[in-house]
């Protein structure tokens, strides 16, 4: 590891003590000097001109030994990457070791794709996003609505992840322009969930259904509160009969899960027994034996047969069964954290209002209970008389 002078004349290195250049003869220039860092590390070698400053080289000198010691070296000299080459990379990954790239791939392909695929990365600014935002913002979705506030976050995590993993697998390293960017409030608190009378005319539609099935894995999002992913990959072997568990490998949050089940949960697993196939331990597969990945037309229907709202989504049985929990004042907000497999407290703070509404309607019972009584009133005369 050194640094080094270079002559002007021969292009040869010389040591910064040098006032004559070794191999030409020629005297060092004083002023307007080049100097070359030259550093070595388990046989790769990294070298860098620098121009003026001794000082700088002597910085970057340093930098560059600790990037290689520490394993995270970029040469920036490399072909800088377009958005599109590094989503080809990060995808691939993630369908074999990531949980939601499914949506993923409909969020970069609808939204990011057409105005930023064809960018190398370098190109890419906080403007760049910002437009994005102000785009989707405008843009009405095939729904005739516009994109809520959370999938343009959720669209702008995935541009941000894109970043970050090339900056982790050596691809690109720059800073991360989404950080940069004022990305739109969400309003966390439920509105998306179906009326006690609701549910029960969509159990009613369930249990009179064809498609018995289908029907089977609607009921257990519903009863349960899993989200529809942990549903589609939910095998035999996850499911505890005898004791009323039900066992979430490898769920959103990380962390495998074990979540207590319902009568009515057990009831529509020991129901769904009766089409268990040979040799196959989903639960709910599909007519392949692989496992489901959505069931969009069969929803579709059962949400007309019910006479539920059409932008109803199936995510929204499990916002459903947090607030008929959190209304029914026997379930405090830690227990729904639980219960939902929240990795945070602050996500399941969108249901608080509905817990609090409950402890107010108690305490105001007894407004009702001592105003609308019938209490005898007794009047007693006390006579105070001397001693």
């Amino acid at each position: 590891m050194s640094i080094y002078i270079r002559c002007p004349k021969c292009e040869s290195d010389q040591s910064i003590k040098n006032k004559i250049c070794k191999k030409c003869g020629e005297p060092l220039p004083k002023q307007n000097k080049r100097y070359k860092v030259i550093v070595k590390h388990n046989g790769k070698t990294v070298s860098k001109t620098i121009h003026n400053s001794l000082e700088l080289a002597r910085k970057i000198e340093t930098k560059i030994k600790a990037e290689l010691e520490g394993g995270e070296y970029y040469d920036r000299r490399q072909k800088i990457p377009t958005l599109n080459e590094v989503w080809e990379k990060y995808i691939n990954i993630q369908k074999v070791e990531g949980k939601s790239w499914q949506k993923d791939i409909n969020r970069y392909d609808r939204n990011i794709k057409p105005t930023l695929g064809k960018k190398t990365m370098d190109k890419i600014t906080t403007i760049d996003i910002q437009k994005l935002i102000v785009t989707m913002r405008k843009q009405i979705t095939n729904r005739g609505k516009p994109y809520s506030p959370k999938t343009i976050r959720n669209t702008v995590e995935v541009v941000s992840r894109l970043f970050n993993f090339a900056y982790n697998q050596g691809i690109f390293r720059c800073e991360n322009p989404c950080k940069g960017a004022k990305l739109p409030k969400v309003d966390n608190e439920v509105v998306n969930a179906l009326s006690i009378e609701q549910v029960k005319k969509l159990v009613n539609t369930l249990n009179n259904c064809n498609d018995k099935e289908t029907a089977n894995l609607v009921k257990l999002l519903l009863f349960t509160g899993i989200r529809r992913g942990e549903a589609f990959k939910l095998t035999w072997s996850d499911i505890d009969f005898k004791g009323g568990w039900l066992y979430l490998k490898n769920p959103k949050g990380g962390k495998s899960q074990t979540i207590p089940l319902n009568k009515m949960a057990i009831e529509t697993l020991e129901d769904q027994l009766q089409y268990k196939r040979d040799g196959v331990d989903l639960v709910f597969p599909s007519n392949n034996n692989t496992i489901r990945h959505d069931i969009k037309k069969q929803w579709a229907k059962i949400k007309k047969l019910a006479g539920i709202p059409n932008d109803f989504r199936l995510h929204d049985l499990r916002h459903t069964f947090a607030s008929l929990l959190a209304s029914s004042g026997k379930v405090d907000i830690y227990t729904l954290q639980k219960l939902l497999t929240h990795k945070s407290p602050q996500t399941t703070q969108r249901y608080a209002h509905l817990i609090e509404k409950t402890l107010r309607d108690g305490v105001s019972a007894l407004d009702e209970l001592v105003m609308n009584s019938d209490i005898n009133e007794k009047v007693v005369k006390v006579k105070f008389g001397k001693e």
